[in-house]
């Protein structure tokens, strides 16, 4: 019994600390999209969702991804995918980039603390995750909208 109550204790304070993060980051999209801010970061990062043929909007998924890791990066991308009807091919390009490349800064602290050298990791990952995602956009070919099929 204390076992389950330990691994119960255990899942709430992760939950916590997760939700800690995710709402006011979740809040701040929310301002950012009220005041159009968003669409300025998106078209900032335009010719790397152009460069993946990535839909428009999912850009922001990305960078969040990149910036804060998986966790708050899914958390983005769901958000996002509600909110701009992203389609399905750019999300797994997007998972895909992430799995390689996530949490950059945060990583690389840690691993440098550990003795990697940060900038020769960052490089190996961004590198690798690019080039894994830009041979997937070009395997993978963008679907029509329904809307088009039927014209």
């Amino acid at each position: 019994m204390a076992i389950i109550l330990n691994l119960l204790t255990s899942l709430i304070s992760f939950l916590w600390s997760i939700a800690r993060i995710l709402i006011p980051i979740m809040v701040v999209i929310e301002i950012f999209k009220d005041t159009k801010l968003i669409d300025k970061i998106s078209n900032a990062f335009r010719p790397v969702s152009n460069f993946f043929t990535l839909s428009e909007q999912s850009g922001i998924s990305m960078l969040f991804g990149i910036i804060f890791g998986l966790t708050i990066g899914a958390g983005a991308i769901i958000q996002s995918t509600k909110d701009y009807d992203i389609d399905k091919r750019s999300i797994f390009l997007i998972c895909m980039f992430l799995s390689l490349c996530h949490a950059v800064f945060e990583d690389s602290i840690i691993f440098a603390a550990s003795g990697a050298n940060p900038i020769a990791l960052l490089a190996a990952r961004f590198l690798s995750a690019t080039m894994i995602t830009f041979i997937f956009s070009r395997i993978l070919k963008k679907v029509p909208h329904e809307e088009e099929k039927h014209e």
